[in-house]
């Protein structure tokens, strides 16, 4: 059986910290990882620390200051709409080059609730809401998929003949009317890596997602990438890979010096550099269906006075 791949879990302060090091940050870029979860503490259910930053802004952080450690966001849709994720989402996988994905929960351990009869989101005062739980956060899981395939990156083609820049006619609708209504689309375009890797978190196997597209990897103990705290043995065999977690005693340098160790001892190592996708040997999603309502008129090339 091929020996697994070794993945980091960073929570809440070894944001704080890896983000102000630059020393940090080159040791944690050149770690020959699949990936790191990026506040993986907002949805396994932990107690929130003292100290955090916002996922998606150290994910930013990370893109702009590093070429090659790949990673998750960790979001859920109880504090935002997934058509904010979404954009999140997208620009960090322009930002990073397809560097990046998503891991989704169902509970955001840092978020207020909203709402008793819409905790989901509800609570930005916009209307709304859903419940919270699993289904919508998987339906949140596909409406980001969704929006990001909503404006195809191969429809920017930049004739300078024509003056058509874009084939606005193949920007579609999304028409999601499930947990959320959105009709789209998304307004940044697809990522030249196409769209990102989008994980879920299952503590259990009771936690599996209510679906599986277009769920790519699970991370948790009741998925196929279990989450080992720092200290302890890794599993024996049988899985993909591991997900290495540093508690709230751990500094970010004990974290790599362990996951240096573990390297040595047998992990495979991935080289770093590259997509996430392409790091975890997964395949291209399937674009939304050719019937997508279309958003825009087929354009018309310029003419000349």
């Amino acid at each position: 059986m091929t020996a697994p791949y070794l993945a980091l879990g960073l929570a809440g302060p070894h944001l704080v910290e890896l983000s102000a090091s630059r020393a940090l940050l080159s040791r944690w870029d050149a770690l020959p990882v699949a990936f790191s979860v990026l506040g993986i503490d907002r949805v396994d259910g932990s107690t929130p620390a003292p100290v955090t930053l916002a996922s998606s802004a150290v994910g930013a952080t990370l893109a702009g200051a590093t070429k090659y450690g790949r990673f998750f966001i960790a979001a859920a849709p109880q504090r935002d709409h997934p058509y904010n994720i979404a954009r999140r989402v997208a620009s960090l996988a322009h930002l990073s080059h397809g560097r990046s994905g998503l891991l989704i929960g169902v509970r955001d351990g840092y978020a207020p609730e909203g709402p008793r009869q819409a905790p989901a989101w509800g609570g930005a005062g916009l209307g709304g809401g859903a419940p919270l739980n699993a289904q919508t956060a998987y339906d949140a899981a596909r409406a980001v998929r969704a929006l990001e395939q909503s404006w195809p990156h191969s429809s920017i083609i930049g004739n300078r003949e024509t003056g058509i820049l874009v084939e606005s006619n193949r920007i579609v609708h999304v028409d999601i009317d499930s947990s959320f209504s959105i009709a789209g689309p998304l307004n940044a375009p697809e990522p030249a890596t196409g769209a990102s890797v989008i994980a879920w978190y299952a503590a259990t196997a009771a936690d599996s997602p209510p679906g599986s597209d277009p769920i790519e990897l699970v991370i948790g103990d009741g998925g196929s990438i279990p989450v080992v705290a720092l200290g302890k043995e890794p599993p024996a065999g049988g899985v993909a890979g591991v997900v290495l977690r540093a508690g709230l005693e751990h500094s970010v340098d004990d974290l790599l010096d362990a996951a240096e160790r573990w390297l040595a001892d047998g992990f495979v190592p991935v080289a770093p550099g590259g997509s996430l996708r392409g790091a975890l040997g997964l395949s291209a999603p399937a674009p939304l269906p050719a019937t997508a309502r279309a958003a825009f008129p087929v354009p018309r090339p310029h003419v000349s006075l």
